[in-house]
């Protein structure tokens, strides 16, 4: 499987996601310990940007609000990636006619639920395109 060049790439990009996310969590752990021990012994830092080291662009005035979008781009970047990977097993199962790569694909996608992420995120593309038009 992995001397397809095109499969070894969406993995890789499937884990650089993986170590992006472990990555950023690690920075927000480091800023929210601190902000929590600040907040315990009664020191306000609500205007302090947290984000010098962590490339994120959290702060802790907005950092709930700008935590969760960080956490939902690195959601949709995981899923785009993992359903390219699905798509390039298929097709390379489709291709070989191979049992074996139907089954990775089965259990990857076991409750459908990256096939009905894809319809949605085709139905929104749509959408987009039809607003553009008009």
């Amino acid at each position: 499987m992995l001397t397809s060049p095109q499969l070894l790439k969406a993995v890789t990009t499937l884990c650089l996601v993986c170590v992006q996310f472990c990555t950023f969590m690690q920075e927000m752990h480091k800023y929210f310990v601190d902000a929590e021990l600040n907040s315990m012994l009664g020191s306000t830092y609500d205007n302090i940007d947290y984000s010098e080291g962590a490339n994120c662009g959290t702060t802790t005035s907005g950092s709930a609000d700008s935590f969760s979008r960080s956490v939902s781009r690195y959601g949709l970047r995981f899923t785009a990636a993992l359903l390219s990977v699905l798509a390039y097993i298929e097709r390379m199962a489709r291709d070989n006619n191979t049992n074996k790569l139907l089954n990775i694909s089965a259990r990857l996608n076991f409750n459908t639920y990256y096939v009905k992420q894809l319809e949605k995120f085709c139905s929104d593309d749509k959408l987009l395109e039809a607003d553009k038009k008009s």
